[in-house]
């Protein structure tokens, strides 16, 4: 019933961010930076139609400026500056293949891409990356290569086209220096731990948020917003391997590394991911409090889609609590901005949690009509699969409170084979409880048992 919530954008983390708000430029290895800086004298000099006696113009040999060029001397800033004047160019084109102008322009275009994804435009910013990259000529510094791979990345995650999103990181990782971590690939093995999460890869994104937290611990330069990121989003892996323990582990550090960021939306985040955690141990009036914070947040940053997400939390929080009427109210207005952003996906979750609500209280009808719309939206998206699971379950439990057991069966087989797909036992063993309930009704007391015993098993504490 609950809103995962998976798919909230986090603003842009650029490397060397630091928790304060400062930027710092990230180190890449010496040796690649100089070699790198050097072929960008000599393409510049042979555009320019100098010799290396010409560059060099009586200041220093021509054996310098070869070994300026093949990366085995780097110059200093000043001597850049120096070289840069020779060759007509600004001296930024030489540290990083960009003008001043160029670096100023793609930020600018970068900033407005990242406050898409912020408003959940992610075709709009999908476009305006595919415009970036067309518009850029020559060479590309590492830094915009990064950082436009992040953004096109995010956005194929939200689409769901997670199959391209991990192909994008794929090409993105290869540009980022290799000869000791950095916060870049820290961020890298961060989003590639997000992708596979939501193609409900559990144990290769546990994995990659280890491997993120790793490189982050040993990069040069903190990053307090990035490492607040991974553990709330590592939480999520936790939680649908039923360790609440860890998970809420996960969450008390997120809130402690949110709190000085002074950042609102990252806040709201993570208090939301704090009322899901508390939720799951079964401490409802607490994860309606994180909720409520959240909401509130939410509502200050102007992010009315996520408002919509977290009444959809709210409103099971509020059945859970007996205060039916409220939630329906939460639902309806969670409904109404999501069919009015376009989303789906999202309007489909809320009419699952709606159908489950319907199922309580015993209105089958509106709970099968909730239950098949639901699916209609859902539209089989693999990032969805664990709330399809969960519509097809309710409609299943529709049929089989109206006597319908095949309909009800095949239901139950099709909401196996998504939760199959998320790895979450939990989910697999709600699936088991109501199969039990339809051996039970044909009679068949022993495969009843059989099922109710596995789902009890799966439901066992991850520590018991």
């Amino acid at each position: 019933m609950r809103f995962r919530s998976d798919r909230s954008y986090f603003g842009k983390v650029r490397p060397g961010t630091r928790s304060g708000g400062e930027t710092a430029v990230t180190k890449a290895p010496s040796e690649n930076a100089a070699s790198t800086l050097g072929s960008r004298v000599r393409t510049l000099r042979r555009a320019a139609g100098m010799t290396q006696v010409e560059l060099a113009d009586g200041r220093f040999s021509k054996q310098y400026v070869s070994q300026i060029e093949r990366g085995e001397t780097p110059p200093s800033d000043e001597l850049v500056a120096w070289l840069a004047e020779r060759l007509g160019v600004d001296r930024e084109v030489i540290h990083s293949g960009f003008s001043g102008d160029e670096s100023r322009r793609t930020r600018a275009a970068l900033d407005d891409v990242h406050r898409q994804l912020a408003e959940h435009s992610y075709a709009e910013a999908l476009t305006a990356v595919a415009g970036l990259k067309e518009s850029l000529v020559g060479e590309v510094p590492a830094w915009a290569h990064h950082d436009i791979g992040c953004a096109e990345t995010w956005a194929l995650i939200r689409l769901g086209r997670l199959n391209e999103a991990a192909a994008v990181l794929a090409t993105t990782s290869e540009r980022e220096p290799s000869a000791e971590p950095t916060v870049g690939q820290a961020e890298i093995a961060y989003v590639t731990a997000v992708c596979r999460l939501m193609a409900s890869d559990i144990g290769g994104a546990q994995a990659s948020f280890n491997d993120a937290l790793r490189l982050l611990d040993a990069a040069d330069e903190p990053n307090d917003a990035l490492r607040c990121d991974i553990h709330q989003w590592r939480s999520r892996c936790y939680r649908r391997q039923r360790d609440f323990e860890a998970a809420r582990e996960d969450i008390d550090r997120a809130l402690e590394l949110c709190e000085p960021l002074n950042d609102i939306r990252r806040s709201a985040e993570v208090n939301l991911q704090a009322s899901l955690v508390a939720e799951r141990q079964g401490r409802w009036v607490l994860a309606r409090r994180y909720a409520g914070t959240s909401s509130e947040q939410f509502e200050a940053v102007g992010d009315r889609v996520t408002v919509g997400r977290v009444l959809n939390n709210l409103a099971g929080l509020n059945h859970s609590l007996g205060n039916d009427e409220i939630a329906i109210e939460q639902l309806r207005e969670a409904f109404v901005i999501f069919v009015d952003a376009q989303l789906e996906a999202e309007a489909g979750y809320v009419l699952s949690s709606l159908a489950e609500i319907h199922r309580s209280r015993g209105d089958h009808e509106a709970a099968g009509l909730a239950a098949r719309q639901a699916l209609e939206r859902l539209g089989g998206r693999i990032d969805h699969v664990q709330e399809t699971g969960t519509a097809e379950l309710v409609l299943a439990r529709t049929h089989l409170a109206q006597g319908e057991f095949d309909e009800a069966e095949n239901l139950l087989a099709a909401a196996d084979r998504s939760y199959a797909q998320t790895e979450s036992v939990s989910h697999q063993a709600r699936s088991w409880m109501a199969r039990g309930e339809l051996e039970l009704l044909r009679e068949n007391d022993a495969e009843a048992a059989r099922l109710y015993r596995q789902a009890a098993i799966a439901l066992q504490p991850a520590d018991s």
